[in-house]
């Protein structure tokens, strides 16, 4: 018996399926039909395209409208996640990502993305002078060698160009993304479809997927849709949770700021960046984007108690930058992934197939090219042709960064 997914678009609760029984509907069999058009979605819909197999993706609002666009676009090899001295599950499952990035970025890999801007080919770790000896052995380590590499004065950067720096500065061998340019290029492969589309499902199983007068027949369904993979696991019925982890950006517009990409270091922190900075150019100059524990301690305050924390850490770290004509905003955005118990964070992206569904979540824009390959070995041999889709349904637009 047909079970449909009613969504919001529909407040009455009639079967869609019913409703639209008496119209005529053009059939397109496919190998993968994703829903989700963020990084995962995009990452898993090029790879599939490069490796032969005929991809459709969903995307019902707007192309890395989620996560992915508000992102800061870091792409790290997990050094951030040894500040307590010893390499950890998180560290090591990330340390080959910034690699396999570059690989992508000279057009090296299957997913080749070659054009996609990089804002830095690599970035800073900086303490407030209080950084431990054990912490600044370990980044002298022969295991980090070629990754980490502490910066003479006479190198040192237009933001750290100052008497009243008094840390140490280390240079990190990762780098940095224009996420924006990123979905641009990914989008460029085409059959990125907007709208919500009505789901046929019985004990688990996705039948089809209905858009307009547009039927898909996909050997395998994967939703890539962030947060939006909940109500469509519980509606499947399907033996997997997911957790959310909210995050209250800062950012940062005006005045005269310098280029700054990095992660501050304080005891006080632990083993977490007290801050961490990006930086994007826009029409009004350049701004900073702050994530790291400000972000994550950020959850429980205000948009004023933020703002106000967030001066006052930058007052603290960065006290001979005058941000005092500076406009400060705040952002909040849900990081969504696989359930973990006590909701802890996941190490690696999960990837899972339920009969003809795979459930996946990246974890970190870093880890996508991981997820793309775990979500490969889950897929059976490619069958059918790429369809050729009606001009009656729209193409999914890209979304905007929350500083644009």
């Amino acid at each position: 018996m047909c079970q449909c997914i009613i969504p919001a678009a529909n407040p009455e609760g009639h079967c869609a399926c019913r409703a639209k029984s008496t119209e005529v509907q053009k059939i397109q069999q496919v190998d993968a039909a994703i829903i989700g058009g963020g990084i995962a979605g995009l990452w898993l819909h090029h790879a599939l395209l490069a490796q032969g197999y005929s991809s459709i993706l969903i995307e019902k609002q707007q192309l890395g409208s989620g996560q992915t666009l508000a992102s800061q676009g870091m792409i790290h090899g997990g050094i951030k996640y040894t500040l307590g001295g010893a390499r950890t599950r998180a560290s090591e499952a990330i340390a080959a990502m910034p690699d396999r990035w570059r690989l992508c970025l000279g057009g090296d890999d299957p997913v080749d993305l070659r054009g996609v801007a990089t804002l830095a080919k690599d970035y800073y770790m900086f303490s407030d002078g209080s950084i431990t000896a054990k912490t600044a052995a370990f980044f002298g380590s022969r295991a980090l060698r070629g990754r980490v590499q502490r910066v003479p004065k006479e190198q040192y950067p237009e933001a750290f160009a100052h008497d009243g720096f008094k840390g140490s500065l280390y240079r990190l061998n990762d780098l940095v993304l224009d996420t924006a340019s990123l979905v641009t290029h990914l989008a460029g492969c085409g059959h990125l479809v907007r709208g919500e589309p009505q789901i046929s499902h019985e004990r688990g199983k996705i039948s089809g997927l209905t858009l307009g007068h547009t039927r898909l027949e996909a050997a395998t369904c994967i939703l890539a849709a962030g947060a939006g993979n909940g109500p469509l696991i519980r509606a499947l019925g399907l033996p997997v949770t997911m957790q959310l982890r909210p995050l209250h950006q800062v950012i940062v517009k005006g005045g005269d700021l310098p280029e700054l990409y990095g992660h501050a270091v304080s005891l006080r922190a632990g083993g977490k960046p007290v801050v961490t900075f990006t930086s994007h150019r826009t029409a009004a100059g350049n701004i900073w984007y702050l994530g790291g524990l400000l972000a994550e301690t950020g959850v429980h305050r205000s948009e004023h108690e933020q703002i106000d924390y967030a001066r006052r850490e930058l007052a603290g770290l960065l006290p001979w930058i005058n941000t005092s004509a500076c406009t400060f905003s705040s952002f909040r955005v849900d990081r969504a992934e696989v359930g973990q118990a006590e909701g802890l964070r996941p190490d690696y992206p999960f990837a899972r197939r339920y009969g003809n569904v795979v459930v996946c979540w990246p974890t970190k824009l870093t880890l996508a090219p991981m997820l793309g390959d775990m979500v490969l070995k889950l897929m059976p041999a490619p069958v059918h042709p790429q369809p050729c889709l009606p001009d009656t349904l729209a193409s999914a637009p890209t979304g905007r960064a929350p500083w644009a």
